[in-house]
């Protein structure tokens, strides 16, 4: 990992703690503890969707790096006091490493699993501790869950630049169908 890949993530997962932190806690409620926590939560959802797409891109030869977009982390910063987030502090860029030599169907298709790819890891990680929250009845893991299926469901609204854009071109059937599933384990976390 480069030095500005690896600070642009730093700096991206301590405004995106900070902004869920906010979200949840408010503004005057601010407490090393909290910030320790948030930090944890955003470390296992954020960081995993963004890796969930570098690794997918190089798996298939591409270049993938993290690219901080000072705008959104400034506007996850300043909505979330008032009760909305706009997470998207950065992404993931993907490059080719010179002329790629597959079909264009090829192409797309790799395009899908690459845009899906955090999606699916934020779903797979709210869904794995969401179960382990019924068991155990740990706060930090309902958080946890909470915070990835909402990061699911955020990425895959369809308008530029999030995930649910690209997903939704390649394949509308695959949007819905993840966009159902991400509502749906929403709704059982609302109801715990």
């Amino acid at each position: 990992m480069e030095k500005v890949e690896l600070r642009d993530i730093l700096i991206s997962w301590f405004a995106l703690s900070v902004a869920f932190m906010f979200l949840f806690e408010g503004v005057k409620i601010i407490s090393v503890s909290s910030l320790l926590m948030y930090l944890f939560v955003v470390a296992v959802s954020f960081l995993s969707h963004e890796f969930g797409h570098r690794q997918v891109a190089r798996k298939y030869g591409f270049q993938a790096n993290y690219e901080m977009w000072f705008q959104g982390v400034i506007l996850a910063l300043v909505s979330s006091p008032f009760h909305f987030l706009f997470a998207a502090p950065g992404a993931v860029v993907i490059r080719q490493k010179g002329i790629f030599s597959g079909s264009r169907e090829k192409l797309r298709n790799i395009s899908l699993k690459i845009s899906i790819a955090g999606v699916v890891v934020n779903i797979v990680l709210g869904l794995f501790l969401l179960i382990a929250y019924s068991f155990t009845g740990i706060g930090i893991l309902y958080l946890a869950a909470y915070i990835n299926i909402w990061l699911a469901i955020f990425n895959l609204i369809p308008i530029p630049p999030l995930d649910g854009s690209k997903v939704f071109h390649y394949n509308r059937k695959m949007w819905f169908l993840v966009f159902l599933v991400g509502v749906g384990l929403f709704g059982i976390i609302m109801f715990l």
